[in-house]
């Protein structure tokens, strides 16, 4: 008898796949007739409908057209199905690696009936809380090194060509807001002393983060003054290298949103959120290589760290501070197994120049998914357990460059609910900053939705 072959990687035992109906199933009945829909959405929608760039596109041709498709544009089941053989129209894969996130993570998924449920009191339709249904404009806080000279580093991804992406993606206005800066200084030796004794009672916690101190100053506006704040991080002696704890940063983000809003008053602020951006390092717990990013959904903020997405560095699987940078990429960030110590890598985070255009593109194109999958969340939609999409959960590196940019028309038609934007036009502003920032691979997609649509329009 032939040898019975291993079995590969298999999703986490109380994970359930969805069937082939109940992924049909996902994207709700058409007409939608939940409450909210036909009533208190409109309103809503009407007050954004001046600022989002894809009404503002449809009402060159007709005023009366933008302001409807608005509302009409969420019961038109086509422009929800992806063409044929779309990748956004593809079931999950089984997993690759017992790392894979539904290995991981026994996700429940959501189906559009569940959005609206999640979004909306279930008796009244009114808009819960959390939905921040009056927030309108999308703040992203550069939050830079202080030996970086107080801007944005000429290693990190185009902060102009994310604004934009981010706008057109989520229909919405995006500011980038004066940075915070990060300032670390040595710790005293009092502090030293002190963090000493807590290694010793909480091995781990405080390990290789007694001798710096971490402040972050947050940026002075119009009517708002400068102030700092003291943020937890660990760093490694030998290296110099350090990464500060994401939910310290959460935290503080939060408190300083609230105080922006007071300081400015009711009239005067209607952002959605305030959204950190930073190539400094971040972690979440003592035994993390790293974190790219957290979001806390009911304060409206969050903090992602394009550090470990530079398309050049190489790290070590298990030593957060052992990491350098190769001359070129191959897609592969991680050590090879059998070289846990390569030679030749630079330590410094190297410049991207306008003749390694790949790099750069790759670049912004794992920096843009992150910073849109994490919104997603921050607008409530959940993980995605329906269609390969940009909204399915990845448990590493290797799984997150490989998910699409694009939503799939579950998770499309949920974000269209929410922000009301037209979504033939959204697709042809998408094509245009896909194209701007040479995604091209992204471009055909979009322009092949567009086609379809199109020729469903010619012919019915």
């Amino acid at each position: 008898m032939p040898p019975k072959r291993k079995s590969g990687p298999k999703f986490h035992r109380d994970f359930e796949k969805p069937t082939t109906q109940e992924r049909k199933d996902a994207l709700g009945s058409f007409p939608c007739q939940h409450k909210a829909t036909l009533t208190t959405r409109k309103d809503m929608l009407k007050q954004s409908m001046e600022c989002q760039p894809s009404i503002l596109e449809a009402r060159k041709e007709s005023e009366s057209i933008a302001e409807s498709c608005a509302i009409s544009d969420l019961d038109e089941r086509k422009l929800y199905i992806p063409t044929p053989r779309s990748e956004t129209s593809m079931a999950l894969p089984n997993p690759s690696d017992e790392l894979d996130w539904l290995a991981q993570v026994p996700e429940e998924g959501q189906t559009y009936d569940d959005y609206l449920i999640s979004m909306t009191s279930r008796t009244s339709g009114r808009f819960k809380p959390l939905m921040n249904a009056k927030g309108v404009d999308i703040l992203l806080l550069p939050i830079v090194d202080q030996k970086d000279e107080d801007s944005w580093p000429n290693y990190g991804p185009s902060l102009k060509h994310l604004a934009h992406y981010t706008r057109i993606y989520f229909d919405r206005p995006v500011h980038i807001l004066p940075s915070a800066t990060l300032e670390v200084t040595p710790c005293s030796a009092a502090q030293q002393s002190s963090k000493k004794r807590k290694t010793n009672s909480n091995p781990g916690q405080f390990a290789m983060a007694s001798k710096r101190n971490f402040n972050l100053v947050f940026p002075k506006e119009n009517g708002f003054d400068s102030y700092s704040v003291k943020i937890t991080g660990r760093a490694d002696s030998t290296s110099e290298r350090y990464q500060l704890k994401v939910d310290s940063m959460l935290d503080e983000l939060a408190a300083y949103r609230y105080a922006r809003q007071n300081s400015k008053g009711e009239n005067e602020t209607k952002e959605f959120c305030i959204m950190g951006i930073t190539m400094i390092d971040l972690y979440d717990g003592p035994s993390d290589l790293f974190c790219a990013g957290m979001a806390f959904g009911g304060d409206k903020v969050a903090v992602f760290s394009f550090a470990r997405y530079h398309p050049l560095i190489k790290m070590h699987p298990g030593k957060w501070f052992h990491y350098g940078y190769s001359d070129k990429s191959d897609g592969y960030s991680y050590y090879e197994d059998d070289d846990q110590n390569p030679k030749g890598l630079a330590q410094t985070t190297p410049t991207i120049t306008s003749s390694q255009s790949q790099i750069e593109i790759e670049f912004l194109k794992r920096s843009s998914k992150l910073i849109t999958h994490e919104l997603g969340h921050l607008y409530g939609i959940g993980h995605c357990i329906h269609n390969r999409c940009l909204m399915m959960g990845t448990g590493h590196l290797v799984e997150d460059f490989n998910a699409p940019a694009h939503l799939c028309g579950v998770c499309l038609r949920k974000l269209q609910w929410r922000t009301g934007f037209d979504v033939r036009i959204r697709y042809k502003l998408l094509t245009d900053s896909f194209q701007r920032m040479g995604m091209t691979k992204e471009q055909k997609w979009t322009q092949k939705q567009i086609d379809h649509l199109t020729m469903h329009d010619i012919h019915g």
